[in-house]
């Protein structure tokens, strides 16, 4: 996996994010699962990973059964807990890219919960809003 981020975008991600996010570009997978509750939850694809076993093993999965490049699209930080990420995702084979909403709730220094899903079209197509219809 080979991460893009712009460094002053990853300056601003709150700590805990910008580590796990870290961590896992870089290879560093038990450190990525390490900042994990013990009974945290991942929803991703559809799956649901709950404790740090599963979720251990869920990380060095998703980070590593497709070559892929990640390309921090921005974030925003909705209370003390919660922290919005979207991320583009570009694989090698051809439909392989993909925008992902990544949503952490985090509690005391830990992850307790991690939600992966396609965003919505409407945060792909950042602008002014079309002509009003009537």
């Amino acid at each position: 996996m080979t991460p893009t981020l712009d460094p002053e975008q990853e300056r601003q991600l709150p700590g805990l994010v910008r580590s796990y996010l870290a961590a896992r570009d870089a290879g560093r997978y038990a450190d990525a699962a390490a900042l994990f509750a013990p009974d945290a939850v991942v929803v991703d694809d559809g799956r649901t990973h709950t404790g740090i076993d599963a979720i251990t093993d869920w990380v060095v999965e998703s980070a590593t059964a497709v070559e892929h490049t990640t390309t921090l699209l921005g974030h925003a930080v909705g209370d003390d807990q919660t922290v919005e990420v979207l991320v583009r995702i570009d694989a090698g084979s051809p439909g392989g890219t993909a925008t992902l909403r990544q949503t952490f709730l985090t509690d005391y220094g830990v992850i307790r919960r991690l939600t992966i899903e396609p965003a919505p079209d409407r945060e792909l197509r950042p602008g002014p809003p079309g002509p009003a219809r009537g």
